[in-house]
């Protein structure tokens, strides 16, 4: 006999049936580390240019804790229209996958749209749309029993049963509620949504990748941060066995309690990291900046950087049509890219063939991110 399904509590919508409590210092420590990034993102005329680059991050380290393996170049070489390795292609279009999802919910919650069903479910579509997960009916909720486990292990081994389907839209509709609630400090109840919603497990596949999404969305939209610039996989991913067990113990002992703690730890953590590594490339776009005017002599050093910031991995054509507004000829684009190559601030790692153009990178900047 099969294991019965998980009988899932709803979710509290007002303080007084709150069943976590207050954090202290960790809700503290937490808070004031998220506020020290926002600020430094306020302030700064050049945040915009690297978040791109952490959307990508944020991918690879989300799909990975799934067991979705690609470099960092594979996705960039992905998005610049190179072919992949047959025997890559699956993990690579996942990946891909991931990013595209985030960077379409980022600007639907930046555009003012409310993190609703309807947005989850199209960005689940998006998520598995052309991958392995395509045929698990991407964006639509499970319609049959789901259980979870060890690969080919049946039923009986499962370690969660998940809801059963018939409660999913219910338990989807309080969740929903959930995010509308304003007396709440955001960082709990993105920790509070997060488990929750892998609790639910709404869908047949993606349920973890699309439950680290709304992590992102959800701080966007309760204006945590003004800019996408902080994301949470990279700590989940080097704390995997204790984020998978800390979610387990949610739904077997009702532990909100240690799980809401770690989910602190980690926007701390993610905070510092996020500091130190928006630092450093600000150290570094000021030092490619004087170095790019140097081996150039042109105007347009500073508008090829902020490109190359943005995608580290180019060819010509898409330097071309990021730079569309601006007067600057084919040509002078040429010499520019060669001067940048000879003073090996660039290199080329695929020659173009017939109308497949060169690809280069910015190694700098690929080497910070490494």
């Amino acid at each position: 006999m099969s294991p019965s399904p998980f009988l899932l509590p709803p979710l509290p919508l007002s303080a007084s049936e709150d069943k976590w409590g207050s954090f202290g210092m960790p809700e503290f420590q937490a808070t004031a580390l998220v506020s020290n990034l926002c600020g430094m993102l306020q302030v700064s005329a050049r945040a915009d240019l690297f978040w791109q680059t952490g959307l990508l991050q944020e991918a690879r380290s989300s799909s990975a804790i799934e067991g979705i393996r690609a470099t960092l170049d594979e996705i960039l070489e992905a998005h610049a229209g190179r072919a992949v390795p047959v025997e890559r292609q699956d993990d690579v279009q996942d990946v891909v996958n991931y990013s595209e999802a985030l960077q379409t919910g980022l600007e639907e919650i930046g555009r003012g749209r409310p993190l609703t069903l309807s947005l989850v479910r199209a960005l689940h579509a998006q998520l598995l749309q052309g991958a392995r997960g395509a045929r698990k009916t991407p964006g639509q909720w499970r319609q049959r029993q789901v259980y979870i486990g060890a690969p080919g292990a049946g039923p009986h081994a499962a370690s969660f049963v998940p809801p059963d389907p018939v409660h999913v839209l219910p338990l989807l509709e309080n969740w929903e509620q959930f995010l509308q609630r304003k007396d709440l400090n955001p960082l709990i109840q993105a920790a509070v949504m997060h488990a929750q919603f892998e609790m639910i497990h709404p869908f047949l596949d993606g349920n973890g990748r699309m439950g680290r999404i709304l992590i992102a969305l959800l701080f966007l939209d309760k204006k945590v941060l003004t800019r996408p610039c902080f994301l949470m996989s990279a700590f989940f991913l080097h704390h995997q066995k204790t984020y998978y067990e800390l979610l387990g113990n949610v739904s077997k002992h009702g532990d909100w309690r240690a799980w809401i703690e770690f989910f602190l730890k980690a926007v701390a953590e993610q905070s510092r990291d996020t500091i130190a590594l928006f630092m450093n490339m600000n150290r570094l776009y000021d030092e490619s900046g004087e170095a790019f005017c140097a081996s150039t002599r042109s105007s347009h050093a500073l508008s090829v950087l902020d490109c190359l910031f943005q995608k580290p991995l180019f060819t010509l054509p898409d330097l071309q049509k990021q730079l569309s507004g601006r007067k600057l000829s084919h040509q002078s684009l040429v010499n520019i890219l060669n001067r940048l190559e000879q003073s090996g601030h660039i290199e080329r790692i695929a020659p173009g063939r017939g109308r497949t153009p060169a690809l280069w990178r910015f190694r700098a900047l690929m080497a910070l991110l490494a």
